[in-house]
């Protein structure tokens, strides 16, 4: 049906508003503070949450959600039980560990840290707000998950408050636990938004009751968590690695994933939530084909706007680093030390795209356990080279093996569909999506050669590149028939079912 694509393009447009006020900040935070220790404990705080998030999301998009919307199938009550079931353990586990980061801040902070007992110390409040801030965060993500889950698109209008409401609280209280307070209040109004809308569209009942959790699900749950931990523990390692590391690494690190995560929260992440509704109903009633359909097209909407943009910024990092944040506290050292790492995170960020897809893909078709045991191995692996690299080569080896992880897990998981989804033709996708990176990096050497001379003013350098880039690009696309695909995709004749 049309909802979904009007639910696409709802969360993107709200999406990208909430990023030009998370952009704004960003800017604010490199003015007023740049590149120091206490940016550094903040900016690592916020990594660690969103870390300790995807691992328990695994949870919800993996597990819970595929078999709510199974039960549901089968009865509205039951599923209404399992989803109420894991919000009052969420709750529960909220006040515990909040409390104890009330309590004992510094030295909860020192032990998931590399920081001086002297930089802990001074860094309570933020240790505390973050706890807060994460799991309102959280429990705000799995209630906007449900939502989704019943086509209740409307509460994207509320997305854009997460990154307003945190923005106007730095400017009125200018310091870094206003972000936390801004951030929080924003997340508690879409919480009580969605239990309204749940409550209204839905008749949902928040009374605990005893859910049916059936076997496979447990044999799911208990597959699936060594593997989930492992990769939480995969990014971790590196984060606290660079920790112990010169001042103002963290905070480039920040910065640049800032850039680079902006493609997947705007546009990834939001069209594949989405899709991925439609493809689980259609893996519910055994309807692969169509299953199939979704997925690529998907893929390839999302592709064709992902891979020039993301190959444009890793060859233009450092000029797109000091035209944004180059003033104020922000010194050319720390541009230089951004712009290194973005120029790696950004080209990761397609592969992050097509292993989110076929993430959801088996969630869709509950064969988490079989896919597992790969899957911890390669987490394992990983997590000992981002330790031995970051330790041996410096903070610079975290964004080349970042990029390498998830170039190998799409090679994998390329793989394991070809095994367990064989009706789905990954295999010649990923073949499309190399030469789409290949026509890019071709257009933009071109660029990059030929404007070679022009030094001057940054902005003018990335306006004449960037245009030449967008006529190239497009030409070639044209010439080759990817645009008149991209306009099938997107048009009317791609209408969900």
């Amino acid at each position: 049906m049309e909802n979904y694509k009007k639910g696409a393009a709802l969360s993107v447009a709200a999406t990208v508003a909430g990023k030009v006020f998370s952009f704004l900040s960003s800017l604010l935070l490199a003015f007023y503070f740049g590149a120091t220790v206490k940016t550094d404990i903040y900016f690592y705080l916020i990594l660690i949450c969103a870390v300790i998030t995807g691992w328990l999301s695994s949870i919800n998009i993996s597990l819970v959600l595929p078999e709510f919307m199974h039960q549901r199938e089968k009865s509205l009550k039951s599923a209404f039980d399992l989803a109420n079931f894991f919000l009052y353990i969420y709750a529960a586990a909220a006040l515990i560990f909040c409390t104890a980061a009330y309590l004992f801040p510094a030295e909860i902070l020192g032990f998931i840290s590399s920081f001086s007992h002297e930089e802990t110390a001074q860094a309570g409040s933020l240790m505390f707000l973050s706890c807060v801030y994460f799991f309102s965060f959280f429990i705000m993500t799995y209630l906007t998950a449900l939502s989704e889950s019943f086509r209740l698109f409307g509460i994207y209008f509320l997305t854009p408050l997460n990154t307003l409401l945190p923005l106007i609280f730095l400017l009125a209280f200018k310091n870094l636990e206003a972000m936390f307070l801004g951030y929080i209040s924003a997340y508690w109004i879409q919480i009580l938004f969605c239990l309204y809308i749940l409550r209204r569209k839905t008749g949902w009942i928040f009374k605990p009751g005893k859910p049916e959790i059936n076997r496979k699900f447990l044999i799911n749950f208990a597959y699936s968590q060594p593997s989930a931990f492992a990769w939480a523990a995969v990014l971790y390692a590196p984060i606290f690695m660079i920790s112990s590391t010169q001042a103002g690494m963290v905070s480039a690190v920040n910065y640049s994933r800032m850039l680079s995560d902006s493609p997947t929260d705007i546009l990834t992440s939001k069209i594949n939530n989405v899709a991925k509704v439609k493809f689980t109903c259609e893996a519910a009633k055994n309807q692969f084909e169509q299953m199939a359909q979704t997925i690529i097209k998907t893929d390839k909407f999302t592709m064709l706007l992902l891979v020039p943009f993301c190959v444009f910024t890793c060859m233009f990092a450092e000029d797109i680093i000091i035209m944004f944040f180059k003033r104020g506290g922000f010194t050319l050292q720390d541009a230089h030390n951004t712009a290194k790492f973005l120029a790696m995170f950004i080209m990761a960020v397609p592969f992050i795209g097509l292993n989110n897809n076929i993430s959801n893909t088996f969630a869709a078709l509950r064969i988490i356990k079989e896919v597992t045991p790969r899957y911890l191995v390669l987490a394992l692996i990983f997590t000992a080279l981002f330790i031995a690299g970051v330790k041996y080569y410096g903070a610079y080896a975290y964004p080349v093996l970042f990029l390498a992880m998830y170039a190998i897990m799409t090679l994998m998981n390329i793989i394991t569909l070809r095994r367990f989804a064989p009706f789905i033709p990954y295999g010649k996708h990923i073949l499309w999506i190399i030469k789409m990176i290949a026509i890019s990096f071709a257009c933009a050497f071109l660029g990059k050669w030929i404007f070679s001379f022009y030094e001057g003013n940054v902005f003018i350098k990335i306006f004449i590149n960037g245009s030449f880039f967008v006529l190239v690009n497009a030409a070639v696309l044209y010439l080759t028939g990817e645009l008149s695909e991209f306009k099938k995709i997107a048009g009317i004749k791609w209408k969900f079912q």
